[in-house]
C-alpha cells in the first residue's frame, strides 16, 4: 500500500498501453523541438542523437516520475518543447512564423498527447469498475433497490436506484477514449496546421531586426554571403545542409548576391570595383540598363539570415528599396551590401523588388529586328561592356558560332547554347579543379566536361559573348526548398549557385541556367501560388476531411457530447467569483428548516440536519435533500452530479412551494 500511495492517482486509472502512446507522442514533441535547434549556428546535433535523447527524456518522464500526475508531465513537456521552438527554433514571432514539417510534427503530437492524457476529472480518465459493491450497494451508499442507507424511500427512490445504475454504467465506460476520437483529434489538428500554417505566417510580419550573433569563423572566401572583389574558379563554395536563410516571397526567384562582368580565363572581377553609395533612405538607384526597376511589377521579400556571417544582402532582382536596421550600401549594378559591419544570425530585412513579365515569345521578339547597339544609347553601353570578345580560346568561339548558326534572335541563340551544355556536360560537386595555367572554360567544355555551377555558368556567359550576346555572371542562391507550413523558402548552403544573366533591350537582365529550373519572372510558374498547392496542402485537406468524418461517427459524437455536457454542468455549478450550486442549495434548505423552527447547528452534517427536520415536520423530503447534498460533497469520484443537482433543485422547489 505504501508503494501504491506514491503513485499519482491518474496513473492508476490509465492502462500501460496508453502510457506508451503518450510516451511516443511526448518524445515526438521533444524531438521536433530539438531537431529545429540543429539549424542554428551553434548547434549541430545528429539526427540519431536527437532521436535517442528525445526518447530517453519521454521514457524517464512518463515512467520514472510515478508520483507526478501524467497529465502534468505531458503538459510540462509540451511547454518545454514549445518554449524551445519559440526561443531557439522555428516559431519565434519576432522573426515571423518560420514553420517547417518539424513544427507540424510538434503540433500533431501536441494535439494527440493532450487528447490521450487523463484529466483531473474522473469523467476523462480510466476509472475502472467501481459502481457497486459485493453487498449490492453502490459506492455512493445507495442500495440497488433504490433506497438510501437511511431507508428513505420517498417518491424519488426509484429515481435514485436508476441513478445509481446509470452512474455505475458510466463509471465502467468513462474515460476510455475511442480510437475514432484519437483519429479525429490528430487529423483535425494536423490538417488545420497544414492548411492554416502558410496563411497564418503572413499574420506575423518579420520587420527589420539586427543580428544576435556574428560568427567570425564564417568569414571565408568560400562563403557566398561574404563580399568579394573577384571570383576564383579554383575554389568550391561551402555546400552543406546548413540553413543559410529563409525567405518569404510571393515569387520564385534566384536570390542574387553579386555580379561580375570581367573574365580573364580563370577569374571573374568587376570593372566598377568599389563604386557605389550608402542608402540613406533605403531607396536603391538601379543602373540604367536595369529596365525591370522602372517597368517591372513590384513584390516584397522578407529575408532572415541564419548563416552567422554575411556582408552581402541577397535579394530578388531587381531591388528598388530596402528596410533594414543596419546601414546598407549598393554597388552601381544594384546589388546590396552591409555598409559598415558584418551581419550575423538573426538579421532580418525587407526588400521591395520589381520583375518583368516574361515569356519565350516576348524574349524572341526583343531586339530581333536590328543590332542592339542601334536600339538606344543604353544598349550601346551594354554591348560595349558585356558583349565584348571574351578572353578564351578559338575553339570555344568556334563552338559558340556553330551552335547558334541559323538562329534569328538572342533568346533562341542562348537556348541553343544552354541545350548543348545540358546534353554534353555533367553537373558534379566532386569534379576536379582545373589545372593551373589553362583556360577554365576551354578545359571544362572540351576536356573535363563535368563541373559545378560556377564553371557551367561561366562557360555559358563566355559562349554567349563569343557570338555578341551581352551577358554577365551572377552569384547567390537558388530558391531553396518551399516550406508550405511557414510560407517560406528555406535556403541551405548547398543552394549556393551561379548563373548567367543575358540582357534584352525591352526587358533588361534575364537569368539563364543549364542546371536549374527557375522559371522566367512574371510567368505563372514563377508565382509561389503555383507551387503552394503541394502535397502538404492536399494532405491537409484529406486530414481535415478525415477528422470531420470521424467526428460524425457515433463514438466520437457521444464522447464529445459527454465532454461538453460535463463542461456545462461544471459551469452551471460554479460562477466566476460566485458560489457553487450546492452552497446555494444548503442555504435554501437551512431557510426552509428555520421556517419549521429548526435551525441548523454549525457541527451538523446536511444528512443529519435533514433527518432532524423531517422528524419534527413530518416531511421526508428534508431528509432526501440532506442525504443527496452529503453524497455530492463526500463521494469520490463525484459521479451523477447532474442527476443529484436536478433532483435537489426539484425537491427544494417542492418544499419552498408549501
Amino acid at each position: 500500500m505504501a508503494d501504491r500511495a506514491k503513485v499519482a492517482p491518474d496513473r492508476r486509472r490509465v492502462s500501460t498501453s496508453r502510457l506508451w502512446v503518450m510516451t511516443i507522442l511526448a518524445g515526438a514533441m521533444v524531438w521536433a523541438a530539438l531537431a529545429s535547434l540543429s539549424t542554428s549556428p551553434d548547434a549541430r546535433l545528429s539526427s540519431g542523437t536527437i532521436a535517442q535523447a528525445s526518447g530517453l527524456v519521454a521514457v524517464l518522464a512518463i515512467f520514472g516520475l510515478r508520483s507526478v500526475p501524467v497529465r502534468w508531465i505531458v503538459r510540462g513537456l509540451a511547454l518545454f518543447s514549445g518554449a524551445l521552438l519559440a526561443r531557439f527554433g522555428q516559431l519565434g514571432a519576432t522573426e515571423g512564423l518560420v514553420g517547417s514539417w518539424r513544427v507540424l510534427v510538434w503540433v500533431g503530437a501536441l494535439g494527440a498527447a493532450l487528447t490521450f492524457a487523463p484529466s483531473s476529472r474522473s469523467v476523462f480518465v480510466d476509472t475502472g469498475p467501481h459502481d457497486t459493491g459485493q453487498d449490492g450497494t453502490g459506492t455512493d451508499g445507495t442500495g440497488t433497490d433504490g433506497t438510501g442507507p437511511d431507508g428513505v424511500g420517498s417518491d424519488g427512490a426509484a429515481s435514485r436506484g436508476s441513478m445509481g445504475r446509470a452512474m455505475g454504467l458510466a463509471s465502467q465506460t468513462r474515460g476510455r477514449i475511442p480510437v475514432a476520437v484519437a483519429i479525429a483529434a490528430v487529423s483535425l489538428v494536423a490538417g488545420s496546421a497544414l492548411l492554416i500554417g502558410p496563411r497564418a505566417s503572413n499574420w506575423f510580419p518579420t520587420g527589420a531586426k539586427a543580428s544576435d550573433l556574428v560568427d567570425q569563423a564564417r568569414n571565408s572566401s568560400n562563403n557566398v554571403l561574404v563580399s568579394r572583389e573577384s571570383l576564383d574558379m579554383a575554389e568550391r563554395p561551402q555546400l552543406s545542409d546548413k540553413v543559410i536563410m529563409s525567405v518569404r516571397s510571393p515569387v520564385v526567384s534566384f536570390w542574387r548576391a553579386e555580379l561580375f562582368d570581367q573574365w580573364d580565363g580563370t577569374t571573374w572581377t568587376r570593372s566598377y570595383a568599389n563604386r557605389g553609395r550608402i542608402l540613406a533612405d533605403g531607396h536603391v538607384e538601379p543602373a540604367a540598363d536595369d529596365i525591370a526597376a522602372e517597368k517591372g511589377v513590384e513584390t516584397t521579400q522578407e529575408f532572415r539570415l541564419q548563416g552567422g556571417f554575411a556582408t552581402v544582402m541577397p535579394s530578388a532582382p531587381t531591388p528598388v528599396a530596402v528596410t533594414s536596421s543596419n546601414e546598407v550600401a549598393q554597388r552601381i549594378d544594384g546589388t546590396l551590401v552591409s555598409a559598415y559591419q558584418a551581419l550575423g544570425s538573426g538579421t532580418t530585412y525587407t526588400v521591395r523588388s520589381r520583375q518583368m513579365a516574361l515569356s519565350p515569345d516576348i524574349l524572341r521578339a526583343a531586339g530581333a529586328a536590328q543590332p542592339l547597339e542601334r536600339v538606344s544609347p543604353v544598349a550601346a553601353r551594354v554591348m560595349a561592356q558585356y558583349a565584348m570578345r571574351p578572353a578564351t580560346t578559338e575553339r570555344v568561339i568556334a563552338l559558340a558560332q556553330r551552335l547558334t548558326a541559323g538562329q534569328s534572335n538572342d533568346y533562341d541563340r542562348v537556348m541553343a547554347l544552354q541545350r548543348w551544355m545540358s546534353q554534353n556536360n555533367t553537373y558534379s560537386l566532386e569534379a576536379p579543379l582545373s589545372p593551373k595555367g589553362v583556360d577554365v572554360v576551354d578545359h571544362f567544355l572540351f576536356e573535363q566536361r563535368e563541373g559545378w555551377c560556377e564553371q557551367i555558368a561561366s562557360s555559358l556567359v563566355v559562349l554567349a559573348r563569343a557570338v555578341g550576346i551581352p551577358a554577365r555572371l551572377a552569384t547567390g542562391y537558388a530558391p531553396g526548398e518551399w516550406d508550405g507550413a511557414g510560407g517560406r523558402f528555406v535556403v541551405r548552403e548547398r543552394d549556393a549557385h551561379a548563373w548567367a544573366e543575358v540582357w534584352f533591350p525591352e526587358q533588361g537582365w534575364v537569368p539563364f541556367d543549364p542546371t536549374s529550373t527557375v522559371p522566367l519572372s512574371g510567368s505563372e510558374d514563377a508565382a509561389v501560388g503555383a507551387q503552394a498547392r503541394d502535397w502538404r496542402e492536399v494532405l491537409g485537406m484529406v486530414l481535415v476531411a478525415l477528422g470531420v468524418i470521424s467526428v460524425s461517427t457515433g463514438p466520437v459524437s457521444g464522447f464529445v457530447g459527454r465532454m461538453f455536457a460535463a463542461i456545462r454542468r461544471r459551469a452551471s455549478r460554479t460562477r466566476w467569483g460566485g458560489e457553487t450550486w450546492s452552497a446555494r442549495a444548503i442555504r435554501r434548505l437551512e431557510r426552509a428548516g428555520e421556517r419549521t423552527d429548526r435551525a441548523r447547528s454549525p457541527s451538523e452534517s446536511m444528512s443529519s440536519y435533514g433527518h432532524s427536520v423531517s422528524e419534527s415536520s413530518g416531511d421526508r423530503r428534508f431528509a432526501e435533500v440532506g442525504t443527496l447534498l452529503d453524497r455530492h460533497a463526500f463521494d469520490s469520484p463525484r459521479v451523477g452530479d447532474a442527476e443529484i443537482e436536478e433532483r435537489v433543485e426539484r425537491v427544494l422547489a417542492e418544499i419552498e412551494s408549501h
